[in-house]
């Protein structure tokens, strides 16, 4: 399935104004229904304009994501902010436009606009795959919780939310077959499996998300001795981010059931982390893992992982 058909499940199923248009003529090929409320309009009313009409592109050269007014049909402006996205289908450019109107205190802030934008591309990997989808959103609390425990800032926490929310987007690419084999996989399907961590890189990056994010997620699978993938780095050479979501990674992986195993359970998955603590796995990230737990353990209600 083309990564334009993976927004269009998202984009049916949104309840984001979002719309379909040329980013040269501003034609508008298909609209949400959400936009349709937001605007007033009947679909076919919407069809026979272009984004320009509608305010969305006020210049030839408007940044991919920026403060505007949105004509609705009676007449009224409404504010917000509009994320656009380039996507190539069936060798037509297409620009995928996502509005998000201004809060209700008047303030509209890049956060909220960026989680919009993650959420949407966590809404993608639903579709293909409902097990990654539930995985993302457990090693997201997990690397938070880690996160925090470590006292990074609040910027770096909110980059490793962003990227462990949408770190297996990749597997969008990849063969059914392959994510739900029953049995164990052959050695050209396991890299087949390891594609989705570039495939994923390619995907964010043309998301105007901080550069950390698409950074974080590339290196998610790569490990302190090298032999991680797909560049083989070394410590040195990896993120904090990016060493914190790969041991909360492996973690909630090892705790879940999979087709082709039942889930190992918690102990396992925290032997796996101490048994190479400092050779795989970073030390202090592994340690304040573990304490999170074992303190969860004392007292249940601390953290909800």
């Amino acid at each position: 399935m083309e990564l334009y058909e993976m927004y269009y499940f998202a984009f049916n199923k949104s309840s984001e104004p979002m719309l379909f248009a040329d980013p040269n003529t501003g034609r508008i090929f298909d609209v949400n229904q959400a936009f349709l409320a937001l605007l007033g309009y009947a679909k076919d009313e919407v069809m026979v304009k272009t984004t320009f009409d509608l305010g969305l592109l006020p210049e030839e050269d408007s940044q991919p994501r920026q403060p505007l007014w949105v004509k609705t049909k009676n007449g009224s402006l409404k504010s917000g902010m509009v994320s656009a996205t380039d996507l190539v289908h069936k060798e037509k450019m297409m620009r995928l436009m996502v509005f998000q109107e201004q809060s209700e205190n008047g303030n509209f802030t890049l956060e909220e606009m960026l989680t919009q934008t993650i959420s949407l591309i966590s809404k993608i990997s639903e579709f293909r795959d409902p097990y990654t989808s539930g995985h993302q959103k457990r090693t997201q609390k997990l690397a938070c919780a880690i996160a925090s425990e470590m006292k990074l800032s609040g910027e770096a926490i909110h980059h490793v939310s962003m990227a462990a929310a949408i770190h297996d987007v990749g597997k969008i690419y990849i063969s059914s077959d392959i994510l739900n084999k029953p049995g164990k996989l052959t050695q050209l399907e396991y890299q087949m499996l390891q594609t989705h961590v570039e495939v994923g890189y390619e995907i964010i990056k043309d998301f105007q998300l901080p550069w950390q994010i698409p950074e974080i997620i590339s290196q998610h699978h790569e490990r302190l001795d090298g032999s991680g993938y797909p560049k083989g780095l070394t410590a040195s050479q990896i993120f904090l981010e990016s060493k914190i979501l790969a041991v909360a990674d492996v973690v909630d992986a090892m705790n879940s059931h999979r087709p082709y195993r039942p889930a190992l359970g918690i102990e396992a998955a925290l032997e796996e982390i101490c048994n190479y603590k400092g050779e795989k796995y970073d030390s202090e990230v592994v340690e304040h893992c573990v304490r999170l737990f074992k303190e969860k353990q004392a007292m249940p209600n601390r953290f909800k992982i």
